[in-house]
Formats: structure tokens, sequence, C-alpha cells
């Protein structure tokens, strides 16, 4: 199906929730005139992607993003006062994730940092690039910096943003120094993907509690499950995986795990509980990131990241063993 029509279906949809759908008095009603159309939409907007490309990652990331907050909006917080302005932000954000702006830091701090990410991540690309794909622990942890050095986008956004702003805004951090994350929960509730993690949150998480008086364990289970079903259909949409169950169960091992965290009784020293958490990490990756580092090498030629052709960047030298 043709891509803008895709789109104009759910610009219409969005409408038609705000307008017509979030008033009706039932939530089983709200619930099946709102899901039903973006099951259909998420359906046809996700057939016949290009393989083995980030666009299509990101395609079938965001119509599901989009369902997730819509559930929040029109089914779970119906009563709660919302501008039609401010519900459309809600949806833009995923674009551009604009937050006010509550740090000093300095705008050097975030060009130097764009600087020595987009160093490390040309460097590390090119090394993923000229080695035989497999799911190795060693290219699974290249490929895992390569994602936490890809960030220098947001950091460049940053700046643009407070600088139009002065100082009043601006782009929330994709990561939070995820290496430095000292248990599991840590590491997916605040630093790992933060931009997902703030919509799981706000639209699943929180309103879960609220109006179920369910545990915080079992609504962290549940967004980990919603998380499950959205890389499953990336792996399936993006990459053509036979089968979604390993995606599905690498989010749903991450979920228990840190169930578990969380009712543990002792903390353990923060070397240790890096150490732990980043091979746990490890350990489980090849169940969702092997998509990426088994992937066909025409993976890497169709999703090169900005500036890597630019000659007038300094290049970092490719070393000539790969991991095994």
């Amino acid at each position: 199906m043709d891509p803008m029509l895709i789109r104009f279906g759910w610009a219409v949809h969005l409408i038609l929730c705000y307008y017509f759908i979030r008033p009706l008095r039932y939530g089983s009603h709200r619930a099946l005139f709102t899901m039903i159309p973006c099951s259909i939409l998420l359906f046809a907007g996700c057939q016949n992607l290009p393989r083995v490309q980030m666009s299509s990652v990101m395609t079938v990331s965001l119509y599901w993003m989009i369902t997730i907050r819509l559930f929040h909006l029109i089914v779970l917080s119906s009563n709660e006062p919302c501008s039609f302005p401010a519900y459309i932000c809600k949806f833009l954000w995923f674009l551009l994730p604009v937050t006010p702006c509550q740090s000093k830091t300095p705008l050097s701090f975030y060009l130097g940092s764009a600087s020595i990410k987009l160093l490390i991540n040309h460097w590390i690309f090119q090394w993923l690039r000229v080695c035989p794909p497999n799911d190795s622990y060693g290219r699974l942890a290249m490929f895992y910096i390569s994602i936490c050095s890809g960030t220098f986008i947001y950091d460049l956004q940053a700046v643009v943003v407070r600088l139009v702003t002065r100082h009043q805004y601006t782009v929330l951090d994709f990561n939070d120094y995820p290496f430095l994350s000292k248990s599991i929960r840590e590491f997916w509730g605040r630093r790992y993907n933060r931009l997902v993690g703030t919509l799981l949150k706000e639209s699943l998480f929180d309103p879960i509690r609220r109006l179920f008086k369910t545990s915080a364990t079992l609504a962290a289970l549940t967004c980990f499950v919603v998380s499950g079903f959205l890389h499953a259909h990336v792996a399936t949409a993006a990459f053509g995986a036979s089968s979604p169950l390993p995606a599905f169960t690498f989010f749903v091992l991450q979920g228990i795990a840190c169930c578990i965290v969380a009712q543990c009784p002792f903390t353990v020293p923060k070397i240790f509980g890096i150490a732990l958490t980043h091979t746990f990490l490890l350990l489980t990756a090849p169940l969702y990131i092997g998509l990426f580092t088994r992937a066909d090498p025409l993976f890497y030629e169709a999703n090169k990241p900005p500036l890597l052709d630019a000659t007038w960047l300094p290049k970092l030298p490719v070393p000539n063993i790969c991991p095994q």
C-alpha cells in the first residue's frame, strides 16, 4: 500500500480519536474503535518494507509508538483534560523530543561529545562493515558501542534547540551513559533508549498503576511484554526473521530480570553491578541484537551514518582483526 496513504490514514485516525472516540462513555467502546484501526494501519503500513534498512525499523517502531500513545490518551486517560494542540504535540514529540531545559551543561560539552561520538561511531561502523557477520560477543559489544555513539545526532539537536529557545528547552538525551548502569533495572528504566522508556512509563506504566492499582512489578512486566511485541514485529517486518519468538523472549527476559532486581533485598557494589548488568545483556543480546550483527553486509551499505564519506573528517584506522 502507498506509504503516503498510510500516513494520511494515521492522521485521520488521530483526529477522529480525539473528537469522536475520546468522548465515548465506555472504555470498551473506546478501546474497540481505537485499536481496530490502529491494528489495520499497523499491519498495512509494515507490509513489504525494505529489508535490513533502519528506515524500516523506524517505521515499525513509530507506528507502534503512535498506537501505544493512542491507547493511553483515548482509552486509559480519556477524562484527563487535554487540548487538541497538546494532544498532537504528544505525537510530534516522537520526531523531536523537546523537553524543558533543566541542565546547566555548557553547549561546548555537547559539541565536544558529538565530535567524539561521531569519530567513534564511524570507526566502529567501518570495523563492523569489513568483518564477517556473526553474533559473537565481541561483535555484539562493538554494535552496542555503535548504538551508544550514534547518539551524536541528539547532542547536535540539543545545541540547536537550546540556541533557538535561549536555553528554555532542549532535546531529551537518547541515552544517559548506559555503560554506567549498576543494575539491569537502571539500564532500561533510566539510562538506555529514554525515548521509548519515557513513552512506556507515561502511556503504560503510570496509567496501569493508577487505574488498576497494580504493583510496580506487574506494570513494569507489562511494559516489557508490549516492548517485546514491538521488537518482534521489527524482527519479522524489517529483517524477515523466520520467527518473532527470540526477539520477544529477549525483552521478556529483561523484564523478568528487572523484577528480580526490584525485589532483591541487597545492593551489590557499583563495579560488580556494572559487570553483572552488562554480562547479562551480552549473554541475552543474540536473541535480538543478533539480528543486526548477523545481518547481510548489505545492511551496512544501506545504513551508513551521516558524514561517513566526508573526506574532511579525521578517520581512525580500522583494525585488521575481527571478533569471532
